[in-house]
């Protein structure tokens, strides 16, 4: 069986290994290939079933074209799995033969029988094929005993884990998010569900990452306060088990603002930075976006990061349709007010949003009066004011001069 990644974020291909390692618990060889990364060092085969892992937008063409590929290849079954597979499911079913609207590990079992030729494509559950979709399975925590991360290239070579706290490793104790807010594709794909990991799971690949010489941890959940309790506990038995360490996640203002002891603790653990999706300090856009914060909750956040002890981390969307031009001229001036200046990426500055397919936004009122072009996997949307666009083009030549034009791990 091949598990071939199309894109996670630069990183060693995560939910590849998981799966991998969920599909080998049930005596299946597996091959791991990440496509992004080694274009060029497609596995030879045979293969009985190859799965085409398809997280972020970014990797969304490429697992297209590899699914069409691979199948014409190998001769073989292809199923399309990940967030952006289950939102494009339609497209993917022109080039694959099945997507798994589902985590792959709850399945792997039927995977498993599929692969052997012991089970029919459309009698596997959580598979949706040309005639429709079998029920999901029951509702179940991701059982692993470690993802195999062996099947693809060591950390050390890929540059997103190379961090300013040392060499880092991507673990995730959840999938999903419990927040709806409205530009966030985890939301199109999860619709507020969330899939958690036993935490055995996460602490066996914590350990084995350490064991590589990783000391500082990035958690890449969606939202690392989808459980109060489990990645803290993850992180608590991890410093008992190595010792010091430092690690980072992402999570929202308001959760920053409600979780002090929590985050105390954390602290003591090794806490380092936290990333917060601030979006743009208008309480207008807020509202549109779904946050639940105001701009006033931002401020509290920063002084409330600094009495505790970590960085905040901000990420932003300031190019929308509905910022105002004099709003974007202001933006810098603000982030210097609000101390939050000398952590911004510079990425974050021409930040655009983007109306995938499948955004809640594209059913919102909000989009009633905007001029928009469906391009198939995206709504390209114009903004009225023509200032704001050329400030935007502007802005992405920076980036791009820069080699930098993305920040979000998720998206």
């Amino acid at each position: 069986m091949l598990v071939a990644s199309a894109f996670e974020a630069e990183m060693q291909p995560l939910t590849c290994a998981y799966a991998a390692a969920s599909l080998q618990a049930h005596s299946v060889e597996t091959v791991g290939w990440d496509a992004h990364f080694q274009p060029d060092a497609a596995p030879e085969g045979p293969f009985d079933l190859v799965l085409v892992s398809v997280q972020q937008f970014e990797g969304l063409e490429r697992g297209l074209s590899l699914a069409g590929e691979l199948k014409e290849r190998y001769a073989t079954t292809v199923v399309a799995f990940g967030q952006y597979a289950q939102m494009n499911h339609r497209e993917f079913l022109d080039a694959a033969d099945a997507v798994v609207m589902e985590e792959p590990e709850l399945i792997s079992e039927e995977l498993s029988g599929l692969a052997r030729g012991t089970l029919g494509l459309h009698a596997v559950p959580a598979l949706m094929t040309s005639r429709g979709m079998r029920p999901r399975p029951p509702r179940r925590r991701i059982s692993v005993s470690a993802p195999d991360r062996d099947l693809f290239p060591s950390l050390v070579h890929y540059p997103a884990h190379h961090s300013p706290f040392g060499l880092m490793g991507n673990i995730e104790a959840s999938r999903g998010c419990h927040h709806k807010c409205t530009y966030c594709s985890v939301y199109g794909a999860y619709d507020g569900g969330i899939a958690v990991y036993e935490s055995d799971s996460v602490l066996a690949d914590a350990l084995q990452l350490a064991d590589e010489g990783v000391r500082h941890f990035c958690f890449i959940d969606a939202e690392f306060f989808n459980s109060r309790t489990i990645g803290a506990g993850i992180v608590e038995r991890l410093v008992d088990a190595v010792g010091p360490l430092t690690f980072e996640f992402t999570t929202r203002v308001d959760h920053v603002l409600s979780y002090p002891r929590e985050l105390e603790r954390l602290v003591s653990l090794g806490l380092r930075r936290v990333t917060c999706a601030l979006e743009f300090p208008s309480d207008r856009i807020l509202r549109i976006f779904d946050k639940h914060i105001d701009v006033d909750h931002m401020r509290q956040a920063v002084v409330e990061a600094k009495r505790i002890g970590f960085e905040l981390y901000p990420t932003f969307i300031p190019f929308t349709p509905w910022v105002e031009y004099d709003e974007l001229l202001g933006f810098e001036d603000w982030l210097v007010d609000a101390d939050l200046a000398h952590v911004t990426d510079p990425t974050a500055l021409q930040t655009r949003l983007l109306l995938f397919k499948g955004s809640p936004l594209l059913s919102s009122p909000w989009m009633e009066d905007i001029a928009t072009v469906d391009r198939g996997f995206w709504t390209e949307w114009r903004h009225p004011d023509r200032r704001v666009e050329e400030l935007w083009q502007q802005r992405r030549s920076d980036a791009e001069d820069a080699g930098r034009v993305r920040c979000c791990v998720k998206c």
